[in-house]
């Protein structure tokens, strides 16, 4: 079965200082060693990870863009990886699922992961923002602790 995980997942699964990083740590090993499953990447999660990994004002020690390149390559490869890839129903589906839910413009980015979750049929997120995703029904969102 396939994990899709949000952004803030895969930053604090990264990066040692993060606040959740060992809960982040904890999902994926748990999903990937004792499930046998995949963890799912989407090309928009990768490219906000290297924007967000590399901030000096988030982090006292960004990675370099290479650095975040490098381990951004790695997970795209990885054997234990679905890689995600938006359709061409994508910005249809995003903008119908905004109408819908009534969403304002700081929701598009995931209300557009969503939307491309649903068109692969993945219907498990893990996320430590809850409130951003529950509101989609086809979701099943997993909190790490």
């Amino acid at each position: 079965m396939i994990l899709a995980v949000d952004t803030d997942v895969l930053v604090n699964w990264a990066m040692a200082g993060a606040s959740h990083h060992r809960a982040a740590r904890s999902l994926i090993e748990t999903e990937v060693a004792s499930r046998g499953g995949q963890i799912g990447l989407t090309s928009q999660v990768l490219f906000e990870f290297l924007h967000v990994t590399t901030d000096p004002r988030r982090f006292q020690r960004p990675l370099s863009l290479d650095q975040a390149g490098r381990l951004a390559r790695q997970l795209w490869d990885g054997r234990d990886v679905a890689r995600i890839l938006p359709g061409p129903t994508l910005v249809h589906r995003t903008l119908e699922l905004l109408a819908a839910f009534r969403l304002g413009r700081k929701r598009i980015l995931d209300t557009a992961l969503a939307a491309t979750l649903e068109a692969a049929g993945i219907t498990r997120l893990a996320t430590f923002n809850r409130r951003d995703f529950e509101i989609f029904p086809f979701l099943q969102v997993i909190e790490p602790v």
